[in-house]
């Protein structure tokens, strides 16, 4: 059951995966028509291009846009992460759904040659169904479908180099998404988690003098998580956790009069290792959690008129602070709220 279950969220990725290079290839077909060349990539424009009916490229604008793939891939995170970050005793629920709301602070910064920082906060709501919840030799499984939407929306402040940080205006991220989990629970209060999701995102910002511009794209999840439970004094149970992640997005290049940034196909993993905590005899079924995240890498680049070209690193750490407590657990349903707070651990930019 358990290698079946991982096999169906493989397959729903490799399904999807194809169309997720479109908007980039139709970008660089644009290109191409523009000035008569035959583009092979991103890196490999000529430096004389000059985009036609593009939006008025400011430096607030390009950093606004070169920040939205890596925050992006935030998004994604806490829509993967929260599902994790359920009551200790959630296999025990043989319900038939469940409905997760989420919120959070956030303050990240990514460095490169453009550096920039958000300041904002995440929101959300995900609705669970289950398709089967049964009992086997080693406890429980439960296969079943997800939907929901979340937002992202912050200030941005931004430095090029060998300049001063400015602010640059405001982005808001928006997205929907859908997808598959499985969840393999053991008699010793052990977990093994795997997820596959797919999104599309609508990205918009504004910069300072009130330039706006909006962009769209796909974007496809994969997630895979193992814990072990140590109870202490049989009273309470620590769950170390490690949870490793695959995130594709593909948006538009931002093309404009003058420049063009584009993204990198590259996906991007990020792992996370946890301890969160829980009462094993509680009405409430409170718990708290710590995680310490890594996102291992990735780059966009910015081609600018001048012929220069910028990189835009998207690789960061991170800690995160947060807890939560279950609403309301029938033999339907199941809600919980859970809290958390996000900081970055790269030092100042």
């Amino acid at each position: 059951m358990s290698l079946g279950c991982a096999q169906l969220s493989l397959l729903f990725a490799a399904f999807c995966l194809p169309l997720m290079f479109l908007p980039a290839q139709r970008a660089l077909a644009q290109i191409a028509n523009a000035t008569g060349t035959k583009t092979q990539a991103p890196h490999a424009l000529p430096a004389s291009i000059q985009i036609p009916n593009g939006p008025v490229s400011t430096p607030q604008l390009l950093a606004l846009h070169s920040q939205i793939k890596a925050l992006a891939q935030q998004l994604s995170l806490q829509e993967v992460a929260g599902y994790q970050q359920r009551p200790g005793n959630a296999g025990s629920s043989m319900g038939t759904g469940a409905v997760r709301l989420f919120h959070r602070s956030e303050q990240l910064s990514w460095s490169g040659d453009i550096r920039s920082r958000f300041d904002g906060q995440l929101s959300g709501i995900q609705l669970d169904r289950y398709l089967y919840s049964g009992p086997t030799c080693r406890g429980t499984q439960q296969l079943g479908l997800l939907a929901g939407s979340s937002i992202a929306r912050g200030d941005v402040t931004a430095a090029f180099p060998e300049g001063e940080a400015f602010a640059a205006g405001r982005n808001t991220l928006t997205s929907y998404y859908g997808g598959l989990y499985f969840s393999d629970y053991r008699q010793d209060q052990s977990y093994i988690d795997v997820m596959a999701k797919v999104s599309y995102l609508t990205a918009d910002t504004e910069s300072i003098q009130g330039l706006s511009a909006r962009i769209r794209g796909p974007q496809v999840t994969l997630s895979a998580e193992r814990s072990i439970a140590i109870s202490v004094r049989e009273a309470i149970n620590l769950e170390p956790q490690l949870q490793l992640i695959a995130n594709h997005t593909n948006l538009h290049g931002l093309l404009t009069k003058t420049d063009y940034l584009y993204t990198d196909m590259t996906p991007e993993l990020a792992l996370r290792s946890g301890l969160r905590a829980y009462p094993l005899h509680n009405s409430r079924e409170i718990y708290a959690f710590a995680n310490y995240w890594v996102n291992l890498g990735g780059k966009d680049g910015l081609l600018m008129h001048n012929g220069k070209h910028l990189n835009i690193e998207r690789g960061a750490r991170w800690g995160e602070l947060g807890g939560g407590l279950t609403l309301l657990n029938t033999k339907r349903a199941a809600v919980f709220l859970s809290f958390s707070y996000r900081q970055s651990l790269d030092g100042p930019r």
